[in-house]
C-alpha cells in the first residue's frame, strides 16, 4: 500500500525532479516571458502585442513564438497571448524553423 506524502515532501521531491529535469521548473506566465523577451529585444510592447507587421518585429514575435511553444505552452495558449489564430502561430513557428534551416 501507497501511504501519503506531506507537502514537505512534495516539495523536495519537485525540486529534485526539476534539478534532473529543468523543462518541469519552467515559468509558467507566458505574458511575462513574452513582455520580457519583446524589452530585451527593444521593441515596444504595444507593437510586439500589436498588428504591427514590421519585418523585425514580425520576426522576433515568431521567435517568442518558437520558444514559448518550445517550453510546452499550447498553440491556441500562444495564439490567445498575441491576440491570434491558432494557424497564425503554427505558421510563426515554421516560418523561425525554415529561417534558422531546420
Amino acid at each position: 500500500m501507497i501511504e501519503p506524502i506531506t507537502a514537505k515532501e512534495m516539495q523536495q521531491a519537485y525540486f529534485w525532479a526539476a534539478q534532473c529535469h529543468p523543462e518541469l521548473a519552467r515559468d509558467r506566465n507566458p505574458e511575462e516571458y513574452a513582455a520580457d523577451f519583446a524589452r530585451r529585444h527593444g521593441i515596444r510592447l504595444p507593437d510586439f502585442f500589436g498588428k504591427t507587421r514590421t519585418h523585425d518585429v514580425a520576426h522576433r514575435r515568431q521567435e517568442c513564438m518558437a520558444e514559448l511553444r518550445q517550453q510546452g505552452f499550447t498553440l491556441s495558449r500562444i495564439a490567445r497571448l498575441f491576440k491570434r489564430d491558432h494557424t497564425t502561430v503554427q505558421h510563426g513557428i515554421e516560418a523561425v524553423k525554415r529561417r534558422k534551416g531546420l
